[in-house]
């Protein structure tokens, strides 16, 4: 550990923060695609837990967990980390 500060998780928190940007534009392509392909706007052929509900689901609960708790989490730590000092 090299600052005063690191906690074991930290360098999950800097990959995260790193990589924001393309795991929250993968979340939302998988949703939107799983949504066309559930919808029949897009036609596939079956493929057991790609082109069915489970994808849907997958995809929104993905979206929820990013969105509503890991983002506004790991924004929070990474300011903290940074040394700005705001807690939310």
């Amino acid at each position: 550990m090299s600052e005063a500060g690191d906690r074991p998780g930290d360098g999950i928190v800097r990959w995260f923060g790193r990589h924001q940007r393309v795991l929250g534009v993968a979340g939302l392509v998988w949703l939107a695609l799983s949504s066309a392909v559930y919808a029949r706007f897009i036609s596939l052929p079956d493929i057991p837990f790609l082109t069915d509900e489970i994808a849907l689901y997958a995809s929104a609960a993905y979206n929820a967990i990013w969105w509503g708790f890991l983002k506004p989490a790991l924004l929070r730590r990474s300011s903290q980390l940074r040394g700005d000092g705001v807690e939310t």
